[in-house]
C-alpha cells in the first residue's frame, strides 16, 4: 500500500519509518523551506532515527496526495486548518483515508482536529485518529506497545488497524472519538 506522511518532524518521521518497516511504500511531505525536510532529504536522518533510502521526500503536496492510498497527518495541531485548505485546493483527496496522528483542539474555534479536517474537505473520504502512548526510541529498539485508533465509523477504525497492525504495535479501537482526540 502507498502511504504518504504529511509532516516531517520527529513523530511524522517515526510514522514514515514504521509504515516502511511493516512493508508499505512511503512518501514524506514537508513544507517548502522546512529545515526538517531539507535534513531528511539530505541525510535520511533526524535526532532519533535513520529512514531507509527508498522512502521518498517531496515538498509538493499534490505529489504526496497522488501517491497515497492512505494519508497520515502528523503536524502541529494549530497548522491543520491551513494544511486542510491546501489539500482541498489540490482536489486530490477523494476516497482516501486520512489518519490524524496528533491531539488537541483548534484554539481559535475550539473544534477538534477531525472536525477541522471534515470542515475543510468535501466529498468522500475517511478520517481516523491514531494516538499513543509510545516513544520513538522504544519502537526503534523493538519494544512493542499498544496504541489507540478511533473514528466516527468503526469500519474506518478497522481499516486503519488492518493497514498498520504489526508485532511492534497492537492497536485497540475506541468508539470515543472525542476522548481519543483530546484525552
Amino acid at each position: 500500500m502507498n502511504i504518504s506522511i504529511l509532516g516531517c518532524g520527529r513523530w511524522a518521521s517515526f510514522h514514515a519509518w514504521y509504515a516502511h518497516h511493516i512493508g508499505h511504500n512511503v512518501t514524506v511531505w514537508g513544507r517548502k523551506n522546512s529545515a526538517n525536510l531539507q535534513t531528511l532529504m539530505a541525510t535520511h536522518k533526524n535526532e532519533y532515527l535513520t529512514l531507509p533510502e527508498d522512502i521518498h521526500f517531496t515538498d509538493d503536496l499534490a505529489t504526496a496526495l497522488h501517491f497515497a492510498d492512505t494519508v497520515i497527518i502528523s503536524i502541529s495541531s494549530q497548522q491543520l486548518r491551513d494544511l486542510a485548505q491546501q489539500i482541498n485546493k489540490t482536489g486530490i483527496y477523494q476516497n482516501k483515508t486520512f489518519v490524524l496522528c496528533m491531539k488537541g483542539i483548534e484554539i481559535s474555534t475550539g473544534k477538534r482536529l477531525s472536525e477541522v479536517l471534515a470542515e475543510e474537505l468535501t466529498g468522500s473520504f475517511d478520517i481516523g485518529v491514531w494516538v499513543g502512548p509510545g516513544h520513538v526510541q522504544d519502537f526503534l529498539q523493538g519494544i512493542p506497545n499498544c496504541m489507540v485508533v478511533s473514528a466516527l465509523n468503526s469500519s474506518v477504525s478497522k481499516k486503519i488497524i488492518d493497514i498498520f497492525s504489526s508485532d511492534l504495535i497492537r492497536f485497540y479501537y475506541s468508539r470515543d472519538l472525542i476522548g481519543t482526540e483530546i484525552g
